[in-house]
């Protein structure tokens, strides 16, 4: 979030970042925690090296969602999780970006850069 209202500008605050990124490091969390069974420690320190790779992979790079994977384990998340707290709650997160920006700051958002 503070990337989206102080920096919507930036690339790591558009829309397919924003989305992307809390969606491939929470899907890396549920995954990891659903097909290795690790120390807790273990399979944080994994997983979260994992999302940042696939992150970076795939040019979808939002620094906060790097902390998705450390929630999805530490709450032991499901599939279902994705769905409805991740995506939904991302979707909601840009909409609300894009009117704030748009209609309160009268900044050009998202960014056609």
């Amino acid at each position: 979030m503070v990337l989206l209202y102080g920096f919507p500008e930036n690339p790591f605050s558009q829309p397919k970042n924003i989305f992307l990124g809390h969606m491939i490091t929470a899907a890396t969390g549920v995954i990891m925690l659903d097909l290795i069974s690790l120390n807790v420690y273990l399979l944080i320190s994994l997983s979260v090296g994992l999302a940042i790779f696939f992150m970076i992979m795939s040019d979808c790079i939002h620094p906060p969602a790097g902390g998705n994977p450390i929630a999805v384990i530490l709450g032991n998340h499901s599939y279902d999780f994705l769905i409805f707290s991740i995506a939904l709650g991302s979707l909601l997160i840009i909409i609300l970006g894009i009117i704030f920006n748009r209609y309160v700051l009268g900044i050009n958002y998202p960014s056609k850069s």
